[in-house]
């Protein structure tokens, strides 16, 4: 399954992970990290790119773009990429200790604890990404652009800056203008700078238009020009917009046009205008859509670019979203039968199941063994299943593939039917068994037919359902 091998290879290259010493252990820590170029935020150091849930890392607090200021009292500054990682790798326990900076705090310091598991083996979580049609309504990644153009003043360290504030606001827009700061101050205040009115460090200034566009012109096929699907920060959720952001649709076919600019400026400096930071969108409009809806919805995307731009000629995120059954079970990605391991204390332990364990079936759907046949049976049940699927929620996911949609609600019962033909081999669509679709009795409880030695046993697992979401600038 080139799918699963690829997945994989990017999750044991992207979560600061090792192979322990004399074991088939991977070992990680739950982030990533780049050493900065850009002078104005850690040059130098470590930056933390990523963090991923229900981990260690997000527990202590790790937040992308803090600066690592040191790895077990080893300063950072200076060292190179292959340097830190072997700094994490050879940590002499299951704990490392970094000093980290950010707008709120400074040097200050984190005890993460690594987690390990076999080189070779899946997690449910891994699965529940590599068969998410089975569920799209759960487990989705989609990727997305926004037209933000960001200029940093290389001569600043934005560190030195810890208060903002507004100039006054102007009284023909003040209405929209105070929208405009209150959205801008919870930004702010949630990177840790801190408001002020009187001698605020760095006051933060808007510029914006609403146009007509001059030059449109009404197309007949209009509907069918794809627009964009963002995500929005104040409601966790994708949504369609009447914006266009495709090289193929040309100025003309937009109704109107769109500037919102935001400035960071410094009074107390000399160059360039005292500007520090500046991120600038400029935006084709099928429809009308007011000043205000953008401005609640992207200002908080345009400060995801504050302090540490990933890209300054447009910005880049990845939604990730996953829901799916927790048992505990690890399965040998080499032999997917076999049990390679199964977490303490997780339901499948307290219900008997054992690594080394091999399995038959699950809820009664014989296990395929075969890589190959597996990957052909499940794009099979994609392509076979597509008329069950509701088009009016087509979107397209990370890997570029348009015709992701979820279920439609009104045919539950030819999606379970669909479920149950052994042509398709679905034992893994018990990772969404709470699904009505998959599950008519509403009974969140998997079977597992295993075999241990020469006996053979059916255990029954009450899974514990998880829940994950990633939204990143990349």
């Amino acid at each position: 399954m080139k799918h699963l091998i690829f997945l994989l290879a990017f999750l044991n290259l992207s979560l600061v992970s090792f192979a322990q010493t004399g074991s088939s252990l991977i070992c990680r820590f739950g982030f990533t990290f780049e050493i900065s170029r850009q002078k104005n935020w850690g040059y130098a150091k470590p930056v933390i790119l990523t963090v991923s849930p229900n981990t260690s890392a997000a527990a202590q607090g790790l937040q992308v773009n803090d600066i690592v200021d040191a790895v077990n009292g080893k300063p950072t500054e200076g060292e190179d990429y292959e340097t830190i990682f072997s700094w994490l790798q050879n940590s002499a326990n299951d704990q490392i200790s970094l000093n980290i900076s950010n707008l709120k705090n400074s040097n200050r310091s984190l005890i993460l604890t690594k987690y390990c598991s076999f080189n070779n083996a899946l997690t449910e979580k891994d699965l529940a990404e590599v068969y998410a049609f089975y569920s799209l309504e759960d487990t989705q990644n989609r990727a997305f652009a926004c037209p933000f153009k960001t200029t940093v003043n290389r001569n600043v360290n934005l560190l030195n800056y810890k208060s903002f504030g507004f100039p006054k606001p102007n009284a023909q827009n003040l209405q929209l203008e105070n929208l405009m700061n209150a959205v801008i101050r919870k930004s702010l205040e949630q990177k840790g700078l801190k408001y002020s009115d009187r001698n605020p460090d760095v006051l933060v200034q808007t510029y914006y238009s609403h146009r007509k566009n001059p030059n449109y012109r009404s197309n007949a096929n209009a509907d069918k020009f794809p627009t964009e699907s963002r995500y929005n920060m104040n409601t966790h959720s994708m949504e369609n917009l009447p914006i266009y952001y495709n090289l193929l649709i040309h100025s003309n076919q937009a109704e109107f046009f769109l500037t919102l600019g935001i400035r960071v400026v410094d009074p107390k400096r000399q160059d360039n205008n005292g500007l520090v930071w500046e991120c600038e969108a400029n935006e084709l409009l099928k429809s009308y859509y007011s000043l205000d809806d953008y401005s609640t919805f992207h200002i908080p995307l345009m400060f995801m670019q504050y302090p540490y731009p990933q890209s300054t000629e447009e910005a880049k995120f990845f939604y990730g979203r996953s829901r799916y059954n927790y048992t505990g079970i690890y399965f040998n990605m080499d032999n997917l039968k076999e049990i390679i391991s199964v977490d303490p204390s997780s339901p499948a332990a307290q219900a008997g199941i054992q690594s080394g364990d091999v399995i038959e079936k699950i809820n009664g759907v014989k296990f395929n063994n075969n890589p190959k046949s597996a990957d052909s049976n499940y794009k099979q049940f994609i392509y076979k299943t597509m008329s069950f699927r509701n088009p009016k929620t087509q979107f397209t996911n990370a890997e570029g593939f348009t015709r992701c949609m979820y279920w439609d609600k009104l045919s539950h019962a030819q999606i379970y039917d669909a479920f149950r033909r052994p042509e398709f081999s679905t034992a893994f669509s018990y990772l969404f068994y709470f699904e009505p679709y998959i599950n008519l009795s509403g009974t969140n409880i998997v079977s597992f037919n295993i075999v241990r030695g020469k006996q053979k046993e059916e255990i029954k697992v009450k899974p514990v359902i998880v829940e994950e979401a990633v939204f990143e600038s990349r």
